[in-house]
């Protein structure tokens, strides 16, 4: 059964042709991602839906700890970090007049080594 409802193309295993090197991009959303994880984890899915809303929501644990200044290190996983950008000169595209761009902080993640391990087809 597939987890997230999209099958790889017909005979691309054949081919070798990999599903990542379509084209076409593709998205999990969260109703997908939930009921991965209500599957996966044998929870309901409301539940699994309070679980990641509870880490990624926008008053999640993530989000509260970027807010403080804190690096949220999942081992395996990636890093996600608050980066302070620096105040800049831009152009507006429209004009195509100079504009000031205020400063700001930005979220930031970084793969983890067994992520892009596992990105690769390594292991």
């Amino acid at each position: 059964m597939r987890v997230f409802g999209r099958p790889p193309a017909i005979g691309a295993d054949s081919l070798g042709i990999h599903p990542l090197d379509s084209q076409k991009e593709t998205a999990v959303n969260k109703a997908e991602l939930t009921s991965a994880l209500a599957m996966r984890t044998k929870m309901s899915k409301a539940d699994a839906s309070r679980t990641i809303d509870a880490l990624f929501d926008d008053k999640g644990i993530i989000a509260g700890e970027l807010k403080k200044g804190a690096k949220v290190q999942i081992t395996g996983f990636g890093n996600f970090e608050a980066r302070k950008r620096a105040a800049r000169m831009g152009r507006n595209p429209k004009t195509g007049g100079t504009i000031q761009i205020k400063a700001s902080i930005a979220p930031a993640f970084r793969a983890g080594k067994q992520l892009k391990m596992a990105l690769n087809g390594k292991r």
